[in-house]
């Protein structure tokens, strides 16, 4: 089945939007100050785009030209794809939120907090990740 044009772009810009995320905490790191601004427009992309796309995919199910979720693997992985994505946009959230605190007060605030920085990223990529590897399940396999 070909991947409705809808898919495809959310998925683009999903990858725009995770380096956006890894550049506002490595630049942030490196120059210790924090792009507030950018954060912003991160978050705000994520709740009128990216979470309404998931939540419309919820309610139109496969009535709207989208493939129908067939097996146990493709159940399961979009069962923890949406859950952990949710998560991790709440976590998102709250760490842009601490980082822009800390660094208002003159703290580089993942540079102090470097193993939270790491398993954020590392937890970050492993939403992202899981949503490919469904696009992937769903449309290219």
């Amino acid at each position: 089945m070909f991947a409705p044009l809808l898919s495809i772009a959310t998925l683009a810009a999903e990858l725009i939007v995770t380096s956006l995320v890894y550049f506002i905490i490595v630049d942030a790191y490196r120059r210790g100050t924090f792009r507030t601004w950018l954060a912003v427009g991160v978050l705000a992309y994520e709740v009128l785009f990216n979470i309404s796309y998931m939540l419309s995919r919820l309610v139109a199910g496969t009535d709207a030209g989208h493939a129908e979720i067939t097996t146990p693997y493709e159940t399961g992985l979009a069962i923890f794809h949406g859950t952990f994505s949710l998560v991790m946009f709440l976590a998102l959230v709250a760490f842009f939120i601490a980082a822009a605190r800390g660094y208002a007060r003159g703290a580089n605030f993942f540079r102090d907090h470097a193993r939270l920085t790491v398993a954020f990223s590392v937890a970050w990529a492993v939403s992202i990740l899981s949503g490919i590897l469904f696009f992937v399940a769903l449309y290219l396999v």
